[in-house]
């Protein structure tokens, strides 16, 4: 199989029960498993082509129930800078630094870690929302990239913007602002991914039931997923939303929201196969079962994590696994403590496994810690 590096593929060993050994070819980017321990205990090299990997311990499937309010205010929305209202999404830099999608404030806030406030690093301030390019309309999914840089779904504007760091506007990197759907516009886009190789772009075109590939400097995109109206049939998406780019399958994790679903779209297919929920688009609180998946995240060892926004939980799912831990909230029990959350939008993961979540109605960003 082909995976990104040496710590996926121990991760793949991992989780599967009948691996001893893994071998790693860092060349081609090519895992083996194997169900015995030859060579087991040392690290065996030819020239740094071929690594041999111990297998460990089982990943500890542990988060401390309890959240930790890291941004915002609970259940209070507002303007002020210790303030969100209607956080959508939550990313983290390589310090841990929070950016999140204020929604309803038509801006993006910078949050220091341990700070008791943000900035606005995109948008105005004061809540204002706009079409000139120094404004954002109903921001939803956001990427930041090794130098800060945010590409941000400005989904009111039916537009997607790069906005440099530093900067004081953006530049649009797709859409018109006109919400139709021939490949140089997009209707109500939520999300983003970025193939960060190669530059291209991967938008949920959510109105429009399909996700659409934008190679760099591109003025029209290609429709890579999707595209045949809104529906539950294995050729179409109905209203997909969250994206992951694998680029060990070249394929997209789309979150296809009123499916009730996680597929998995090969890039170049035309048609999806099933990772987690229903093939039929029925809703379910079942440990396999999904309502409203908003967002997914994999992990440094390939596991995932979904808002599933309608169960008011975050789901937990180790590598090639649809049997899923609630690891955040209560499986249909919105609330305001510590330990519930109510329709949670997006959720990030930090390289300690911390998981920090949208808490959207709750206006605010809970962190919780994982042993």
């Amino acid at each position: 199989m082909s995976v990104r590096g040496r710590i996926q593929c121990a991760g793949q060993c991992m989780h599967n029960p009948a691996c001893k050994t893994a071998t790693f070819d860092q060349i081609n980017s090519l895992c083996s498993l194997f169900d015995d321990f030859e060579n087991i205990g040392q690290l065996i090299q030819d020239n740094g082509i071929v690594t041999f990997v111990r297998k460990v311990n089982p990943f500890s499937i542990g988060w401390n129930s309890t959240g930790i309010t890291v941004a915002g205010v609970t259940g209070v929305a507002g303007i002020a800078a210790n303030q969100f209202n209607h956080p959508y999404c939550v990313v983290l830099d390589s310090s841990n630094t929070l950016y999140v999608s204020d929604q309803v404030n038509q801006r993006v806030q910078k949050w220091l870690p341990n700070a008791s406030s943000a900035t606005t690093v995109a948008g105005q301030s004061n809540a204002i929302a706009g079409s000139a390019m120094d404004y954002l309309n109903y921001a939803s999914d956001l990427i930041i990239d090794s130098n800060d840089n945010l590409y941000i779904v400005d989904a009111g504007n039916d537009r997607v913007v790069l906005w440099n760091n530093g900067s004081s506007s953006g530049l649009i990197l797709a859409g018109t602002g006109i919400p139709v759907n021939t490949v140089s516009q997009l209707s109500g886009p939520i999300s983003i991914e970025h193939d960060s190789s190669s530059g291209t772009l991967y938008i949920s075109d959510t109105n429009n039931h399909r996700v659409v590939e934008y190679l760099v400097n591109a003025s029209f995109g290609t429709v890579v997923a999707g595209g045949n109206g809104g529906g539950t049939g294995i050729t179409q998406l109905y209203n997909p939303r969250g994206l992951y780019f694998d680029l060990s399958t070249n394929s997209l994790l789309i979150a296809n929201n009123y499916a009730h679903n996680i597929v998995r779209w090969v890039l170049g297919a035309s048609s999806w196969t099933l990772i987690i929920g229903s093939a039929s688009g029925t809703a379910g609180i079942t440990s396999t079962m999904l309502n409203y998946p908003t967002h997914i995240v994999l992990d440094s060892l390939g596991n995932m994590y979904v808002s599933d926004e309608g169960n008011h939980r975050i789901q937990f799912f180790l590598t090639g696994q649809s049997n899923g831990t609630t690891i955040a909230g209560m499986t249909g029990t919105p609330g305001n403590t510590s330990q519930l959350l109510y329709t949670p939008s997006s959720v990030a993961v930090d390289s300690q496994f911390n998981i920090y979540v949208t808490d959207y109605n709750n206006h605010r960003v809970q962190k919780f810690l994982h042993y």
